[in-house]
């Protein structure tokens, strides 16, 4: 059926009696080619359609449509493009509060898929997109929505781009977002509601807001299992599944997590960005400790990635170090190398100083014993650094910096681990860290071992091998035992 689209309109496309006909032929080729996951032809057929289009909305509609397969490929300038050249059509068509739509969800789009974009339009470029859109929108309800979200978006940041928002507009940004979501949930479009949610996702992971963030992402996958499946859903629905496993990885909820980057992994649009879609399964993996899943899938990822033509994207830093982290465990030194190159190769960003790299690093220098090296690894307070360790990375950042606290020796221990507490209250693994570091501190046995039950329920082997080593005597016997199971090599006791 395909090639006979194919050939009809082939066909059709350069006869002008036939254009009407072309158009419905386009159309049609871009709906199939995106339900068998051709997303790369399915996008050029809207835009093929949208060419075609006599009528002005008509166009429009097939450009939007291929902004959003556009994004499921992860290209953003595609996506922007397509946006802006909607609103362009809305405007002949008539219709000022489409294009004030479209003009407001390219300017937001800039700053909530930036990872997306090998060109990310300057601020000022953005700020003017939605200043014409709110002179555009009117009174129209969805124009008012889509230029509320691009005012949390753009003006405050609401979507962590890597700048972030001023730490003095955190509140400016959470009360944008909020309002974002309101006006969105008023129109009735599940789509306009969860592209809100996500910008109060991000409101709320910039304030440390861990478990808020985790429960929003659940509105979102909720929000989308119920809607009906079209190119702006699915994009919507990967991009929420990415938050979701990042949200519940910051809530040390790792079950979940895994779950929401299984999920993504297998997605099948997703083929053409392996490497996109196996990243937050890999980081997942990598704090729990699944060696098998991690050695499987970074081969997975760096043939993908290189197939797509190696891109330097920062965002691939995070399951890249902890790829490294892996090998850095099992004492694969040539491995570790291999990944440290194509950490190199990707630029990481700020992040991975202060946030994901910093952790991943403590992990594995407190797995050789090296525990002041490792508090000099996070020597920065959190609220020095919070733009790097908000959401995901707090409660990890501040349990291992409690953890290597105790375990260096140093004399205010105690006061480490009383503020650690406070902050990673209800994160299972992160409380099973402080706790474990307590009972090391106050040589309490008996609290030690327990933990190793509390991280095997939360689904983190690696925490709980560790522990039985750390326990020493016999625990420790099994603790080497445990770790050799799960393919690392033998942790060394702290020194210091």
């Amino acid at each position: 059926m395909a090639d006979d689209l194919r050939a009809a309109l082939a066909w059709a496309a350069d006869r002008p009696e036939q254009r009407a006909d072309a158009y419905r032929l386009a159309r049609s080729l871009a709906e199939l080619a995106f339900t068998r996951k051709l997303i790369g032809e399915s996008q050029h057929r809207y835009e093929q359609a949208a060419a075609l289009a006599d009528d002005p909305a008509a166009s429009a509609s097939m450009l939007r449509h291929a902004a959003a397969v556009a994004g499921c490929r992860m290209r953003g300038d595609d996506m922007y493009r397509f946006h802006r050249a909607a609103a362009d059509a809305a405007r002949r068509s008539g219709d000022p509060a489409g294009a004030a739509c479209d003009l407001a969800t390219a300017a937001t789009n800039a700053y909530r898929y930036w990872s997306k974009f090998e060109r990310i339009p300057p601020p000022e470029e953005a700020i003017a997109l939605v200043s014409e859109a709110r002179e555009l929108a009117g009174d129209d309800p969805a124009a008012q929505a889509a230029v509320a979200l691009a005012e949390a978006g753009v003006l405050s940041d609401a979507f962590g781009a890597p700048q972030g928002p001023p730490d003095n507009a955190v509140p400016e940004t959470t009360a944008r977002a909020e309002r974002a979501v309101e006006l969105a949930h008023r129109t009735g479009d599940p789509l306009a509601e969860s592209a809100a949610l996500d910008a109060l996702l991000g409101a709320q992971s910039w304030a440390g807001d861990t478990f808020a963030a985790a429960a929003t992402t659940r509105r979102r996958i909720a929000l989308l299992s119920a809607t009906p499946d079209s190119p702006a859903r699915t994009h919507e629905l990967v991009d929420a599944l990415a938050e979701a496993a990042e949200a519940s990885l910051g809530a040390g909820d790792l079950p979940g997590a895994r779950r929401w980057a299984r999920q993504l992994a297998d997605h099948p649009l997703l083929a053409e960005v392996g490497h996109r879609a196996t990243s937050w399964l890999l980081v997942v993996d990598a704090f729990a400790g699944n060696v098998d899943e991690v050695l499987t899938g970074s081969a997975r990822f760096l043939e993908a990635w290189q197939r797509a033509g190696s891109p330097a994207s920062s965002v691939l830093a995070r399951p890249v170090a902890g790829v490294a982290m892996i090998h850095g465990l099992r004492d694969d030194h040539d491995a570790r190398l291999v990944w440290n190159a194509v950490l190199s190769r990707l630029g990481p960003p700020p992040g991975h100083a202060h946030g994901y790299g910093a952790v991943f690093d403590a992990m594995l220098l407190l797995h050789h014993g090296q525990a002041g090296e490792a508090l000099e690894r996070m020597a920065p307070e959190p609220g020095e650094v919070w733009k790097w360790v908000t959401w995901i990375w707090l409660h990890w950042y501040v349990a291992l910096r409690a953890e290597a606290t105790v375990l260096a020796g140093s004399p205010d221990a105690g006061g480490r681990l009383a503020e650690a507490r406070t902050v990673v209250a209800g994160n299972p693994v992160a409380s099973a860290i402080v706790e474990r570091a307590e009972a090391l501190l106050d040589n309490d046995q008996e609290r030690l071992l327990a933990t190793a039950d509390a991280f095997d329920a939360a689904g983190c082997r690696y925490q709980s091998a560790r522990t039985m080593v750390l326990a020493g005597g016999d625990h420790a016997a099994r603790g080497a035992a445990a770790l050799a199971d799960l393919g690392l090599a033998p942790m060394a006791r702290p020194r210091h």
